[in-house]
């Protein structure tokens, strides 16, 4: 099997779409750090920003500044977004494939972010979280429509 963006994008593999286009999806991170975490992934195999088509990369940073609306539009991130690409694996890139992570934070949020890093992929809570992101999903998706 190849990597899980790349079954994801091929329908392989579910996700909580929120958008899509000819060089990206937009998919809610299924280990989020913070509510509405949403991931931004190329549609091209490109482990490495610089293996991504100019194309690409130019359209990367407009559908960024897009979502970081339409997050704040729907009360998420609203003092803050962390913008983060982990550019190859010593740079804690786990899937290599780039992908985009829009993390909206809050005020006091530190010590709850950072639990969560370190217990983000521990298999307890699944269930109330998979609820969660199908709300997350359906509001973020209702927002994009509203806001196009």
């Amino acid at each position: 099997m190849d990597c899980v963006f790349c079954a994801i994008g091929s329908g392989r593999l579910p996700a909580h779409r929120l958008y899509e286009d000819e060089h990206f999806q937009v998919i809610l991170d299924i280990y989020p750090l913070r509510p509405a975490h949403v991931l931004v992934v190329s549609r091209e195999h490109a482990p490495y920003l610089s293996d991504l088509s100019a194309a690409a990369r130019e359209r990367l940073l407009t559908l960024t500044e897009r979502l970081t609306q339409v997050l704040r539009a729907s009360g998420y991130g609203i003092e803050g977004i962390n913008l983060l690409i982990n550019d190859g694996p010593v740079a804690n890139q786990h899937v290599p494939h780039l992908h985009l992570h829009l993390i909206p934070r809050r005020p006091g949020d530190l010590p709850a972010f950072l639990w969560r890093a370190v217990t983000r992929f521990l298999p307890f809570g699944r269930k109330a979280l998979q609820a969660r992101l199908t709300r997350e999903a359906e509001q973020l998706r209702h927002t994009l429509q509203r806001e196009s």
